[in-house]
């Protein structure tokens, strides 16, 4: 097993031992091209996460989809980390599309689906697929709440008006619980001719994984078939939760920008009135993921493909 100390430096290939040569490349020509350091940014997200060490030693796989499955889902988890930190950085800019209202409850969302994924890792990683799998039900639910928020306003003031357990029970039953959340997307993606509807073909996907997601929620002799067979790589469920949870945030992504709500145009906003302040140190590590959120749209659109070439499934395509 390689051992890491905190000063040494790690490029992403040399962590996922055994990630595909063409994402590799991939990777690295996308983040060029649009000026960021992949490295350097890696390291401050992924590696600045609580527990992280070593990828556990194990035989080499038939093919690299478990390494490339967990590269892609940290690149979801650095775009996420960076979106949290651009709408907690928000309320300081003015002029913005989005409402000081729909920026702290974004925050607020963004930064427990940060913690939320880091979990997942955490656990998958640990052998323990089961709890990863209750909390990828917690994240996709998330997407859509986030999503939500930034489509209406008036729902992100209710959203941080809740003071007590019971309010936030409430609000949860009447906007979030039975897919209501994500009845508010799936009619603006129509408005804009994408039927992501209960009876589209992706409707129906959509139940099927999160009818499995809830077998491992709800206390059963029943659990997901194949589920802690063997710890990551080997275990398929452990690598399709990881590609279920990427694949959401592509999906936070890209419907964000689709919906035109003014996201893009904010964090180009927000990461400009921070740039000029940046000083060396943290607040230019900070400034400098400011940039990457309001920049690294094309990045994470284009990895898109790369979960769906290797799930099988069609409609998010």
């Amino acid at each position: 097993m390689l051992s890491f100390s905190p000063d040494t430096p790690i490029g992403p290939e040399r962590f996922y031992r055994e990630m595909s040569p063409q994402l590799a490349a991939r990777l690295r020509q996308m983040w060029s091209a649009r000026g960021h350091d992949l490295d350097r940014i890696w390291a401050q997200v992924i590696r600045a996460l609580p527990g992280f060490r070593p990828l556990p030693a194990a035989p080499p796989g038939p093919d690299s989809r478990a390494h490339d499955g967990l590269c892609l889902f940290d690149q979801g988890l650095i775009w996420l980390s960076a979106l949290h930190r651009a709408a907690a950085s928000g309320g300081e800019v003015q002029e913005l599309d989005l409402s000081a209202e729909q920026l702290r409850a974004g925050a607020v969302l963004t930064g427990r689906m940060v913690e939320t994924m880091a979990a997942i890792r955490q656990l998958i990683l640990s052998g323990l697929t089961l709890p990863a799998l209750q909390l990828a039900r917690s994240v996709s639910e998330d997407v859509d709440m986030v999503l939500a928020l930034l489509l209406r306003r008036r729902l992100a003031g209710q959203f941080l008006d809740c003071r007590t357990a019971d309010e936030a029970n409430d609000f949860w039953r009447r906007h979030i619980a039975g897919g209501r959340a994500f009845r508010v997307v799936a009619e603006k993606l129509y408005a804009i001719g994408l039927d992501h509807s209960d009876s589209s073909e992706y409707g129906r996907w959509r139940r099927e994984v999160l009818t499995l997601l809830g077998s491992a929620i709800h206390s059963s002799p029943l659990g997901p078939p194949g589920a802690g067979a063997a710890g990551w790589p080997a275990d398929p469920v452990a690598r399709d939760c990881l590609q279920f949870v990427t694949h959401r945030l592509h999906e936070l992504c890209a419907w964000a920008h689709l919906l035109d709500i003014g996201l893009n145009r904010d964090l180009a906003r927000i990461a400009a009135a921070h740039a000029g302040t940046a000083q060396a140190g943290a607040t230019q590590a900070e400034a400098g993921l400011l940039v990457y959120a309001a920049t690294s749209r094309d990045i994470l659109l284009d990895q898109l493909r790369w979960t769906v070439a290797g799930s099988g499934q069609g409609p998010a395509g």
